[in-house]
Formats: structure tokens, C-alpha cells, sequence
């Protein structure tokens, strides 16, 4: 049984024939605005990410697919994203500490047309 119900190129992708996963880490410095693409740095699109904050005392805020709602993430926690297609992820990281970013890359295939943001 298939999971992906569409072809590509007249081939259906399956468990067997899917593109290996690849970890990727990202510190992102303290008191400054980090913005992660992932076609143009990683050449893929992240599928899962944790998000943790190491500052132990201010709060950082991120957001993904530039949507321009930011979420919180309190002091010493982490948040994750799970089964959804990141390309662009934004981090205000407190004053104090770095955020760490975790994520899970697909491979993005010859096919996939590149995305270029402008920001």
C-alpha cells in the first residue's frame, strides 16, 4: 500500500523507494534573528523539527513557512513540529542563551521546482 497517492514521473513512491532522511543541526546565536531555509541551505525540506531554547531566562519566539504567527517558547523548553512540510523557519533567540534546531531533511528531488524567498 502506497502512502503518497500521487506519481511522479510515472513512478509511485513507497516505504521502499522513499529518499533516505538526514539529521540537521542549527545554533542560532543569542539576541539575533536567525532565518533557516531549507531548499536553498540544505537542499531538502525539513519533515520534523525540535526547537529547544537553552536560555534559562527569557522566552524566544519561531516561526515556519513565514505564516507570521510566531509562537513563544518559554525559558530552558522546546517545542517540536512534527509531520509537516518546513522551507523557511524564523528564530528570535533571547539575550541571554542560543536555540537549538533539530530537524529531519528530505532529500528534494531533481524534479521539485527551487524555492527562493525573499525576506
Amino acid at each position: 500500500m502506497t502512502f503518497f497517492s500521487k506519481s511522479i514521473n510515472n513512478y509511485q513512491i513507497n516505504s521502499g523507494n522513499l529518499p533516505l532522511l538526514y539529521p540537521v543541526r542549527v545554533i542560532c546565536p543569542a539576541g539575533a534573528t536567525t532565518g533557516v531555509s531549507f531548499p536553498d541551505q540544505f537542499l531538502g525540506r525539513a519533515i520534523s523539527l525540535k526547537i529547544t531554547n537553552n536560555d534559562s531566562a527569557n522566552p524566544a519566539t519561531y516561526d515556519y513557512n513565514l505564516n507570521g504567527q510566531f509562537a513563544n517558547l518559554s525559558a530552558s523548553s522546546f517545542a517540536t513540529v512534527d509531520n509537516t512540510i518546513v522551507n523557511y523557519l524564523t528564530v528570535n533567540a533571547g539575550a541571554l542563551g542560543t536555540v537549538l534546531i533539530e530537524a529531519q531533511v528530505i532529500p528534494a528531488t531533481r524534479d521539485q521546482i527551487p524555492i527562493e524567498v525573499e525576506i
